[in-house]
């Protein structure tokens, strides 16, 4: 299982780019030192509550959005993920076949 600073630090970099913001944009923003922003990324620190609902604001999300880690996940975790859900949902199998080919 991942470390919540390490899950953190991949959704806030995730939603920068998102965004197409640098990392000296988004400190700007948020009104942060650069390497606060480099330390939250790479699992070094946890941002402070101002930071966190700044953050929201800038990124327009909910707090619940802000901690969706599932889909960062290792993709080895989400293929048996979804190999698990397709064994058991036919009508999703043929809808992803539709998507494919």
């Amino acid at each position: 299982m991942h470390d919540i600073k390490e899950l953190f630090g991949k959704r806030i970099k995730e939603l920068r780019k998102g965004k197409n913001l640098t990392q000296e944009q988004l400190a700007e923003l948020v009104d942060i030192d650069t390497r606060n922003i480099i330390k939250i990324e790479n699992a070094q620190t946890f941002p402070r509550v101002a930071t966190l609902n700044k953050l929201l604001d800038i990124f327009d999300i909910s707090p619940s959005e802000l901690f969706c880690y599932e889909h960062l996940q290792e993709t080895s975790v989400l293929r048996e993920k979804i190999m698990k859900k397709l064994e058991n949902d036919d009508e999703l199998v043929r809808l992803i076949y539709k998507m494919f080919f």
